[in-house]
């Protein structure tokens, strides 16, 4: 068996006092629940120093996981951890550190574990990708393909401390790397995190990843790259903001965190899903030097990203005939409320399309040779953009919010509280919620119904609204939620089907048959429009959660798809 090691350098970020994950959940009747990690640490060197910390918060871990705790389970994942380099590396010593936490609860959260988030208390460690120059948001243009004549800077936003919109400098993401990679460097697998995840695989997918499992490190080299715009360690609203080091700017606009530093804040710019795809597509040929990618795997908003990789880097190019010549000659940029025409210039590719491509086996074919989206549409529709802007006019409406600039000893915690219970209820089932709690109430002496009425569901969603305080920050939930709002691979392309079209690789597209969030349709849509797409439906009454708690079906689907294609 090969343990892998995963490569730490000092950080300036001590570690948190914690680190917690979910896993080994299988079956629509097992539950979630925390587990304890096994960690592997090792002193080597790196091209990008590591960084460790949590989302800002203003409650600690400690005191959390006192007040809030649940029942913990005392199972052990191991994961297998190497940071890649172009040559072999020599062998590290390895250090395994186990925490386990106590299964103490109260009345009061003695059922939350059944229904348990799908992540413990996560933090940030990993490798940090800086991409090298100011990087180009879809925002800017098309990606530095095409911007039209005299229109390459767009006003400037409306900030305390003006940044240019559509770049972001320095752009940096958080990865972790499993496996060994081989000599032809191709033997690789793309995993891609939801909404409130982190580049650590083990702490929520731990039973996929190992040898022998659906992610396996002895035939892998596996890769899990943060979300651009999260808390975990990539460039986010609670990242340093630029040109603004030491105390040089007394702004009192200017967001700032419970240390004094300036922070982008509210201010961070406006990123897509492609903005985070493409800098992790750069971060992949460029740092890590890969050749090729077997699969990129995902759900929710990893399903969203591996379809922007199917379509950035899974695709054929269009040959830029009458069709696609289409595409770019009706694109329009306002200006002054007068819109210019924007001829392509040769060779422009439409938003990315097909854009990333490698030289393998004597021919050019796509960088990635095949997908598995799970749990998510080809686009956001009017149905989630809904369910994201309650979550949203939740934290807005908490009086702390202060259209945005937050004090950091005082944010707006009550308000992203009832965010999150609003995602818990859209994660779920009418079904899953009556079987777990019906009408049960915490005490049976108090009343049967009022507004003191005990109610078990009432206690579960209180209990996972605070301890996701311990995670997040607002701005950062406010700002991604955005960012999933963003997706749509059509946009600037196409019709959904010409887009779609173009990717020839196979994808093997995994639904849920109880998701109310991402219903089966949007599943069989995507597959009807790949020329090489197969839909596999995941059985649960677990909803649109059931991508994290049937791991046994999902794996199951994912093996036998990583054996049948290249």
């Amino acid at each position: 068996m090969n343990i892998a090691t995963f490569k730490n350098v000092s950080s300036s970020h001590p570690p948190p006092p914690s680190m917690v994950s979910s896993s080994s959940l299988s079956s629509s009747s097992r539950s979630f629940h925390d587990d304890s990690r096994v960690v592997t640490s090792a002193s080597a060197s790196s091209r990008r120093s590591l960084r460790s910390y949590n989302c800002y918060s203003t409650t600690s871990s400690k005191s959390s996981s006192t007040t809030l705790s649940s029942p913990l389970s005392a199972t052990t994942t191991i994961s297998h951890l190497k940071s890649p380099s172009s040559q072999p590396s020599s062998p590290s010593s390895t250090t395994i550190t186990q925490r386990t936490n106590s299964s103490s609860s109260t009345n009061n959260n003695k059922n939350e574990s059944a229904m348990d988030d799908e992540y413990g208390n996560m933090e940030s460690s990993g490798q940090i990708y800086t991409h090298p120059q100011p990087y180009h948001l879809e925002s800017f243009g098309l990606f530095g393909h095409h911007v039209v004549p005299g229109h390459h800077h767009h006003p400037l936003p409306r900030t305390s401390s003006p940044l240019p919109r559509g770049v972001l400098h320095p752009a940096f993401i958080n990865y972790n790397t499993y496996g060994t990679l081989n000599e032809q460097r191709d033997n690789v697998l793309v995993i891609c995190h939801a909404l409130t995840g982190n580049s650590s695989l083990e702490a929520w997918w731990g039973e996929l990843l190992g040898p022998g499992k659906a992610f396996d490190t002895d035939r892998y080299f596996v890769v899990c790259a943060n979300i651009l715009g999260s808390c975990y360690g990539s460039c986010g609203p609670s990242s340093a903001r630029p040109g603004m080091d030491g105390n040089n700017d007394h702004n009192g606009n200017v967001p700032r965190n419970k240390e004094g530093q300036a922070i982008y804040g509210i201010d961070f710019p406006d990123i897509s899903v492609r903005d985070t795809v493409r800098l992790q597509l750069i971060m992949l040929k460029n740092e890590l030097k890969i050749n090729s990618i077997k699969c990129v795997i995902g759900g929710s908003f990893g399903g969203m990203q591996t379809m922007e990789y199917c379509v950035m880097a899974g695709a054929t190019r269009p040959d830029m005939g009458q069709s696609s010549r289409t595409v770019m000659d009706t694109m329009m940029v306002n200006h002054n409320n007068t819109t210019t025409k924007a001829s392509p210039p040769s060779g422009a590719v439409p938003y990315g399309l097909g854009e990333f491509t490698t030289r393998r086996n004597g021919r050019v074919e796509p960088f990635v040779r095949s997908a598995v989206p799970i749990a998510c549409g080809a686009r956001h529709t009017a149905w989630q953009i809904a369910i994201s802007e309650t979550q949203r006019q939740a934290v807005y409406a908490d009086p702390k919010w202060n259209n945005g600039r937050i004090d950091p000893h005082n944010p707006p915690h009550a308000g992203l509280s009832v965010a999150r219970q609003i995602g818990m209820v859209s994660y779920r089932t009418p079904l899953g919620y009556h079987q777990k709690f019906g009408r049960a109430l915490t005490d049976e002496s108090g009343p049967s119904y009022g507004s003191r009425a005990p109610w078990q569901v009432k206690s579960y969603l209180e209990y996972q609204g605070k301890k996701f305080l311990d995670r997040f920050d607002p701005v950062t939930y406010v700002k991604l939620t955005e960012q999933m709002d963003s997706h749509d691979v059509s946009r600037g392309r196409g019709t959904m089907e010409e887009v779609l079209s173009h990717v020839e690789i196979p994808v093997c597209v995994l639904g849920i048959d109880s998701d109310i969030l991402y219903p089966l349709r949007e599943q069989e849509e995507i597959a009807s429009w790949l020329p090489n797409g197969e839909l596999k439906i995941i059985h649960s009454d677990a909803g649109h959660d059931g991508f994290l708690l049937e791991q046994d079906q999902v794996a199951a689907h994912i093996k036998s798809f990583l054996y049948s294609h290249d």
